[in-house]
């Protein structure tokens, strides 16, 4: 291949419209292409596209919300389970906000494209979307490395999260630090969060400790950030300063790593939306919270933390071995 060839992946797109699925693929077909080049594979039957799924690996999926002959949610469920590096975009021009909340909890939605969609958006989400995968799988591949020779990063003996709640509501923060601290720890809900991090490694939910600290000011958060590393972000929507997916995005810039999630009882779906796409939070959590919901999304937000961060610094010792040659 040359190097002005871009490269190309495979994507899988559905929709119960054959008009969108045809105008998704000539979309990406037509210049400007971008950085990569795709191969696009269209289904109108969410039960076709599991099973062309089940004989064929994709970069990136890009579903419909609501399909007849099965939801969006359901088809996304499916196709995880069949292909969790998949990275996943919801197009979709009717939703409802208890939906939005359960795609982006359960199946961790990279963006949600609306229609109708911008050309610009839409080809810049998708390469995103690849870059994202990218870095993922070979930050994976070159930590596996090293593994495979039985190194890994030792525990930290008493490591604690750094876990932190804005909201205006000096009341609400309380209450979301109280339902954090209580019964041990998270040490009730670490064990339902095995499944989702069993395919890569087994990690030491024991001893998973925390701390909460909280602020009912989002630029004070923000300075917070520059002399505290935070494992969490936990932030509210409807702020007088800075409304909750800014403040998300703006923490995103100085703490990649640190897990972000959106709390609110106020946000529209356009806004929720927002969060996804700009500050790519982990989760969405409404007001009122069901106290162990709000535990056991926090110690998934953790846990898959905890994995990305040491198959990154895996990798980077993998690099300095010169042991990513094959890579290239």
């Amino acid at each position: 291949m040359s190097a002005a060839t871009p490269p190309e992946f495979p994507i899988l797109v559905v929709d119960d419209e054959p008009n969108i699925v045809n105008a998704l693929r000539r979309e990406l077909a037509t210049p400007p292409v971008g950085r990569y080049r795709y191969a696009v594979e269209g289904f109108t039957d969410p039960s076709a596209a599991l099973a062309r799924a089940r004989e064929r690996g994709f970069a990136v999926v890009i579903s419909d919300y609501r399909m007849p002959q099965m939801s969006g949610l359901e088809f996304l469920k499916a196709l995880a389970a069949l292909q969790p590096d998949c990275v996943r975009i919801v197009l979709s021009g009717q939703t409802d906000m208890d939906a939005l909340i359960k795609m982006v909890n359960e199946t961790h939605i990279y963006r949600f494209i609306p229609k109708p969609w911008t050309s610009y958006f839409l080809k810049s989400s998708l390469a995103q979307a690849i870059d994202f995968r990218q870095a993922a799988l070979r930050n994976r591949r070159l930590a596996d490395r090293l593994r495979a020779q039985g190194i890994s990063l030792p525990e930290e003996a008493g490591q604690v999260d750094q876990i932190l709640v804005v909201d205006d509501d000096l009341n609400a923060c309380h209450a979301v630090a109280r339902d954090l601290m209580h019964k041990s720890r998270l040490d009730d809900v670490l064990a339902a969060m095995r499944a989702d991090v069993a395919h890569a490694r087994a990690l030491p939910f024991g001893n998973l400790q925390i701390s909460v600290q909280i602020s009912t000011s989002p630029l004070h958060a923000l300075k917070m950030a520059d002399s505290v590393e935070f494992s969490c972000v936990i932030a509210d929507y409807k702020m007088p300063e800075m409304d909750g997916a800014r403040l998300l995005e703006a923490f995103a810039e100085k703490q990649p790593d640190c897990a972000r999630i959106l709390l609110s009882g106020a946000a529209s779906m356009d806004e929720v939306i927002a969060a996804v796409d700009l500050a790519h939070i982990y989760s969405y959590i409404p007001k009122p919270w069901n106290d162990y919901e709000l535990r056991a999304i926090v110690a998934q937000a953790l846990a898959a933390r905890k994995l990305e961060i040491e198959n990154k610094v895996l990798a980077s010792m993998c690099r300095a071995r010169g042991l990513d040659a094959a890579e290239e």
